[in-house]
């Protein structure tokens, strides 16, 4: 059997040295996903900024913008443009550039702007319109319920919601930017929480997966990676976001029956054979 060529990905974040997040945990889940990973990082950070003091932090921006015009240069291309946290509206400019340089990529915007009903420290007005306008050019945004509500201007909550209106949600996330659109933390009115999948020229649907009690910074970058490898496996957006959800709440509950910090994040390491064996499992039918 010939295997086929290993889809590539252009991962444009930060690199935090210290916390499971970011880029730190995107290449290697999409690399076990079978995915080549290529870091573009747009800033360094001592660690996370999600409880471990103050980052010690260096703006890679002049790297990066330097980086992509020598891929340019190379006539390099790229299966999937994949995005996360951005430093500065400057680097939400870059991001577009790189969906125009390569333009036939499935471009992956993971717009990170808060959680639980609070936008994050370092979000500015200025970001939250560079990410609006990043949006536009995507193929896919995977937002938290929060991050949803800013995109859209709505007022922040953390409240739960019912399944019809985080279908709603999800359409007028589409109707905004045009584009796919998984919604990831929703806290049902029912109970429990579900991810919610508005795919192609499909119905929104929502998805209620089981939930561990804690909470591990992180989470959702781990979410947003192991859906795009699996995407890009080759496998159907339902299948690839269950299997997300349940390799973050496998992660999550590693952590916590090790009674580790949560701080440094969500124990994903000995749970990448759980996603090695789905793309085992692609590359043998």
């Amino acid at each position: 059997m010939t295997e086929s060529r290993a889809a590539s990905a252009l991962c444009i974040h930060d690199l935090s040295g210290v916390g499971r997040c970011s880029l730190s945990v995107i290449l290697p889940v999409l690399s076990v996903c079978g995915v080549q990973a290529c870091a573009l990082p747009t800033a360094l950070l001592s660690t996370h900024t999600g409880g471990l003091g103050t980052p010690v932090r260096t703006d890679e921006f002049g790297f990066a913008c330097a980086a992509l015009e020598h891929y340019e240069t190379l006539r390099l291309s790229f299966d999937c443009v994949y995005s996360g946290y951005l430093a500065a509206p400057a680097c939400a400019a870059l991001v577009r550039r790189a969906h125009s340089v390569f333009a036939k990529a499935w471009k992956v915007v993971d717009p990170v702007l808060g959680d639980g009903g609070k936008l994050y420290r370092f979000v500015t007005n200025e970001l939250i319109e560079a990410m609006r306008e990043l949006c536009l050019s995507a193929s896919v945004i995977t937002p938290n319920v929060t991050e949803s509500a800013v995109l859209l201007g709505l007022a922040l909550h953390d409240g739960p919601m019912t399944s019809e209106q985080a279908k709603k949600r999800m359409q007028a996330l589409r109707g905004e930017f045009g584009c796919d659109v998984v919604l990831t933390g929703i806290r049902l009115e029912t109970g429990g929480r579900a991810n919610g999948l508005l795919w192609g020229t499909g119905e929104p649907q929502v998805y209620v997966y089981e939930e561990e009690g804690g909470h591990c910074p992180g989470s959702g970058d781990l979410f947003a990676a192991a859906f795009t490898g699996l995407i890009l496996q080759g496998n159907a957006a339902e299948k690839a976001l269950c299997h997300a959800a349940e390799f973050v709440r496998r992660a999550v509950a590693s952590a916590e029956k090790a009674d580790a910090d949560p701080r440094f994040g969500a124990l994903f390491e000995r749970h990448l054979p759980y996603l090695a064996a789905l793309d085992d499992a692609q590359l043998n039918q």
